[in-house]
């Protein structure tokens, strides 16, 4: 069995008759029935009837199919690589990021593509977890970064960074302590992120195991109006340390480590399984990984640390504004 056997099987399979798929293949049909009749005799099942209708599958057959085809394409993808290795990196390559990464990452990003990849140009989208997912889903970005994702979420993940969540408050409107127990953000005026993101779902998966409701006059997507809300006094808000590193070094804001449990999760770069690493999306790719350990002082990477308390890792729902009776729309 080579290459050919399994690339001559898999168009037959697809075209449904050995006439299509001889025009398909530019093979004559004698030269395809060959190939079938020794693919079954080495494997020793049947893999293929003639019916009225055309070619059908025995059970033998799926199986033999659906694997046939993820290894053409692993085959295809490694002589792509193979070939594109010589190729210099070229065109636009997308990648979304949450409101919290482009503040880390686009200075860093900005410098290593003009000093790298002269010939690429990285388009940035920023927008929620939740848009950010449907967009990749969609083919309509490259890559997206994403927060605490399920390993059964359908994407490619690169892990980054593990991100640490905090209460952040305005120095004067709060204590001394570095850290704070969960179950006393419940006694916090709060500004929290809005239920289509993955970090919102995973504060209140872990306020739900408590018996707890996290309630709030104002939720938003934008990290903006959140620190501007705690930057005025109004309130305290929810944020990983990343977002507010700036503020808390320059004494504007006080960010104080979450305890009992200790919030942290993964940080990855995603893409479909799918996609097809040109050299340009493979180069941008590798270039994303090493800006984050440029930017996070080389804390990425991995998985939390042992002893802390999982928290949710999600897929991101989009929740819609109500019409007006407080009711919301949920969209994968």
């Amino acid at each position: 069995m080579d290459i050919r056997h399994l690339r001559y099987f898999v168009g037959i399979a697809e075209c449904g008759s050995l006439m299509r798929a001889a025009d398909r293949l530019n093979v004559a049909q004698p030269t395809l029935s060959v190939h079938v009749t020794n693919l079954e005799v080495e494997l020793g099942v049947k893999l293929m009837e003639r019916t009225n209708r055309g070619i059908e599958l025995t059970a033998e057959g799926r199986a033999l199919y659906e694997r046939a085809t993820v290894l053409l394409r692993h085959y295809q993808d490694m002589v792509g690589s193979i070939k594109d290795m010589n190729r210099r990196p070229a065109g636009t390559v997308s990648v979304g990021m949450p409101s919290t990464s482009s503040r880390q990452l686009a200075a860093e990003l900005y410098r290593r593509v003009r000093d790298q990849l002269p010939d690429v140009t990285l388009y940035i989208a920023e927008a929620s977890t939740a848009i950010l997912y449907e967009w990749l889903q969609a083919g309509r970005i490259d890559f997206a970064i994403l927060f605490n994702l399920p390993s059964d979420a359908n994407v490619v993940s690169t892990p980054l960074q593990v991100e640490e969540f905090c209460l952040v408050s305005r120095p004067d409107m709060t204590d001394a302590a570095d850290t704070i127990g969960f179950d006393r953000l419940f006694e916090r005026s709060l500004v929290v992120s809005c239920q289509s993101t993955t970090w919102r779902k995973a504060l209140d998966d872990v306020a739900q195991r408590a018996g707890r409701v996290f309630r709030a006059p104002v939720e938003t997507e934008s990290i903006s109006a959140i620190k501007a809300i705690v930057s005025a006094g109004e309130a305290s808000g929810l944020l990983p340390l990343s977002s507010v590193r700036d503020e808390v070094e320059r004494g504007q804001l006080k960010a104080q480590r979450i305890i009992n449990p200790e919030m942290r999760g993964l940080l990855a770069i995603t893409h479909q399984p799918g996609l097809e690493m040109t050299p340009a999306r493979r180069a941008v790719h590798d270039l994303v990984i090493e800006a984050v350990k440029e930017t996070s002082g080389e804390r990425g990477g991995g998985a939390p640390a042992a002893g802390v308390t999982p928290i949710l890792r999600a897929v991101p729902t989009r929740v819609l504004p109500g019409d007006g009776d407080g009711r919301r729309t949920v969209r994968r």
